[in-house]
């Protein structure tokens, strides 16, 4: 006790000055550590939590943070920390292994970086905190076991530590004597990003900026300032006229009514962005590529001109002298009120649409857009005394139903929905027969594109390009998820039936635990008095989680041939390959060193003398199931305290046993026995179920099997517990088209050995 805990102490932290001691293992949270890829070469990697693994386990360390770089060869490595320190080792480690390491590194802290956090942030070419975020420096902190001349010993160490530490701070820092007094005056320095700056310690405070406005509130105040100008002059005129420039943005104003376009574009005064909305315009057809001025033309061969729409007019006229505070506030307030007018009947069909009507028109007021909204309302209701029964329907938007009716229509089409389920999608479905073509030109012309003048190839490059607004993507994923997810289904697995289920929270190798029983009960003694009990140490395994993928491509090809087979096989067979993947993973488990499984925790592997399940070789039979019956009951918690008393449930051998195993397992007999007597099986029904696969090849060794619920043995995690494989979308610039990662996310690992029995068979 004393050794484990002088080890303690003996660790040199640098952490917030809190008291580490009181704080329980739930109060610090677990740490986050992950990298992830990111397009154009890039990678992120996340160091959330405590440096180290003094910690209840649950820290970032330095051989877990040079195992996540040396798996990338990404150029640039966007680092984020948001952390209160640690263990100063492990801190100079992480430090080193990112300077050490080819890619640019750029640092930000995402909330603190306090203590030997602060001096890993000092790794980044780049060096940036968000304006509310902190930094915090101080000097190492730590402890001791022993006798005087062993704290003295100690204390000298940490001052060697101190000033390794400021040789990382003092290549950053403005003045190195600034930081020396912080390291040594055993204070804590918490620094404001802008204090951080002037020190020299990051190079950029990143500002509090707000979220650029959706398009459907860019459009709106557009239409509020345009309606707004009309009869002003002066200082408010020239406001107005700056607004409608800074909100303006390309998806925005495509977003406006061809009369309201040309109003905004009226108001324009950069060039770049007003030739944009030109060009928009000109797309859409309605506008010219260009203005021209009007050629002069004789009375008799005039034709009347279109008529030009009017300026839309203000609901009240300004009032003389009026300020531009005082007409932003009004414009703000009767915006405001319209809205609140509208906010619970959204979902209603139809009345968005009267919502932006009325946002458009500064002559409607509150009390008329409440008119409009309940004429709205009353024409789409039912007579009071029509029925005595009420009840409460989502209303789904129309253009989602219209979405499943085109999903229901391909999975028809594709042979993935049959018989009755088939025939419900075809019925009364307005797109049971159009193709893939058709359906993305209905796509192109919703999102606004004029495909007058394209042809197949040309509709197709557009539909799957990466800057498309259209809602083809969204359809073709739905239908890929579906057909993924219904192949992966019908996989005949058969690691759910010997293996336990898991769920992990990230990609860090994870615990679990098998707890040792508690020490047996004492008689009360005469005086009335109960002893003390003792938990025994318990035992620890680890799986870890990984990700795994193929890419799925859709070119403009298919969409031209009309080949909606092609994608739906490639699809169907990557569902079929992500389940085979486990079933492998789970037997590549079992295989290693020559059948006996992974090594453990305690440096033997799963099948092991040591840990009393290895019974001697003998082939399927009534003894050989009895023997491994009795050596799996014997099997005792890690303290030694009990038997577990576990009992047999699975066999799993080669396909070549599959018969025998049955035969010996179901018999009332014994099979093994001949003669005139019969002699009953006393190995009846040892096994729940009898597994068999061709992945354990056509050796002799079978194994037994608890069942995973009671004692489980090799287990499949997946992140966040999701069982099924996924898709993602990415960005392809290298051929036209759209691609999918499919991604299943999960780990296997032995997490226990007490549950299975191996027979090397003879």
């Amino acid at each position: 006790m004393a050794a484990a805990l002088g080890a303690v102490l003996a660790a040199t932290f640098a952490f917030d000055a809190s008291d580490i001691e009181a704080l329980q293992p739930e109060a610090k949270g677990k740490s986050v550590l992950a990298l992830n890829t990111t397009s154009g070469g890039e990678a992120e990697l996340l160091i959330y939590g405590p440096i180290g693994d003094y910690f209840w386990g649950e820290g970032v360390t330095a051989a877990s943070v040079v195992e996540q770089l040396a798996g990338t060869t990404a150029s640039v490595i966007n680092v984020r920390i948001n952390s209160d320190g640690g263990v100063v080792t492990d801190g100079l480690a992480i430090y080193n292994a990112l300077k050490q390491h080819p890619a640019t590194i750029n640092v930000t802290v995402d909330g603190v970086a306090a203590s030997i956090a602060s001096l890993i942030a000092m790794a980044g070419s780049s060096r940036r905190m968000h304006e509310n975020t902190m930094l915090m420096l101080h000097g190492p902190q730590g402890g001791g076991w022993g006798f005087a001349g062993d704290l003295r010993e100690r204390a000298d160490q940490i001052d060697v530590y101190g000033r390794q530490m400021l040789v990382t701070y003092s290549g950053r820092a403005k003045n190195p004597a600034d930081i020396e007094t912080m390291l040594t005056d055993r204070k804590d320095h918490w620094l404001t990003a802008a204090e951080a700056l002037a020190l020299g310690l990051i190079s950029e405070v990143i500002p509090d900026v707000q979220p650029e406005p959706a398009d459907s509130v860019a459009a709106a105040a557009l239409l509020s300032y345009v309606s707004a100008i009309s009869g002003t002059e002066g200082a408010v005129h020239a406001l107005l006229r700056k607004h409608i420039q800074a909100t303006t943005t390309a998806s925005a104003f495509a977003s406006l009514r061809e009369v309201h376009q040309r109003a905004v574009v009226a108001h324009l005064e950069e060039t770049s962005m007003k030739q944009q909305c030109q060009l928009i315009m000109a797309q859409a057809g309605t506008a010219p590529a260009a203005p021209a001025l009007a050629a002069p033309v004789s009375p008799a061969s005039a034709t009347p001109a279109p008529p030009v729409a009017a300026a839309p007019v203000v609901a009240a006229p300004l009032a003389p002298g009026a300020t531009v505070e005082q007409v932003m506030a009004a414009i703000s307030a009767r915006n405001t009120a319209i809205r609140t007018v509208f906010a619970g009947f959204r979902e209603v069909s139809g009345v968005q649409a009267l919502e932006a009507e009325c946002l458009a028109d500064a002559a409607i007021t509150e009390d008329v857009a409440r008119g409009k909204l309940l004429a709205k309302l009353a024409a789409g209701g039912q007579p009071l005394a029509g029925n005595f029964s009420s009840s409460i329907t989502d209303v789904v938007p129309e253009e989602d139903n219209l979405r499943r009716a085109q999903v229901n229509a391909l999975l028809a089409r594709a042979g993935v929905l049959t018989g009755a389920e088939a025939e419900t999608a075809r019925n009364g479905n307005p797109f049971t027969h159009t193709t893939l073509m058709a359906l993305a030109e209905r796509s192109l012309i919703q999102a606004g594109v004029n495909t007058r003048g394209m042809d197949r190839e040309q509709m197709a490059r557009r539909v799957l390009a990466v800057q498309t607004t259209s809602d083809f993507p969204v359809l073709l994923e739905n239908v890929l998820h579906r057909v993924l997810v219904g192949a992966y289904n019908l996989q005949q697995f058969t690691w759910t039936r010997f293996c336990a289920t898991g769920t992990l929270s990230d990609y860090r190798p994870h615990s679990r635990y098998h707890l040792s029983s508690f020490s047996d009960l004492k008689p009360v003694n005469e005086a009335g008095e109960y002893e003390n009990g003792v938990l025994g140490d318990g035992e620890a395994e680890t799986i870890k989680g990984a990700r795994k993928g193929r890419i799925l491509q859709i070119t403009p090809e298919v969409l031209v041939n009309d080949d909606l087979g092609a994608f739906v096989r490639i699809t169907t067979a990557l569902g079929q390959a992500a389940g085979r993947t486990i079933e492998k993973d789970v037997y590549d488990v079992l295989k290693q060193n020559d059948g006996l499984g992974p090594v453990m925790k305690d440096g033997n592997t799963l099948f092991h003398a040591s840990h009393g399940n290895i019974t001697a070789g003998a082939a399927v039979s009534v003894d050989s199931f009895d023997a491994m019956r009795q050596l799996m009951a014997l099997q005792m918690d890690p303290g030694g305290n009990d038997y577990l008393d576990i009992s047999l449930s699975r066999f799993l051998g080669t396909v070549a046993m599959h018969g025998r195993a049955t035969l010996v397992n179901n018999s009332e007999y014994n099979p093994d026995v001949t003669g005139r007597f019969q002699v009953n099986n006393t190995s009846r029904a040892t096994f729940s179920d009898i597994i068999t696969s061709p992945r354990l090849g056509t050796g002799k060794g079978w194994y037994g099997f608890a069942d995973p619920n009671v004692e489980p043995v090799i287990e499949v995690a997946f992140l966040n517990g999701v069982q099924t494989p996924v898709l993602e979308q990415e960005t392809n610039f290298r051929t036209d088209g759209l691609s999918w990662k499919v991604v299943h996310k999960y780990g296997v690992g032995a997490v226990g050995w007490r549950g299975a029995a191996y027979n090397p068979g003879e």
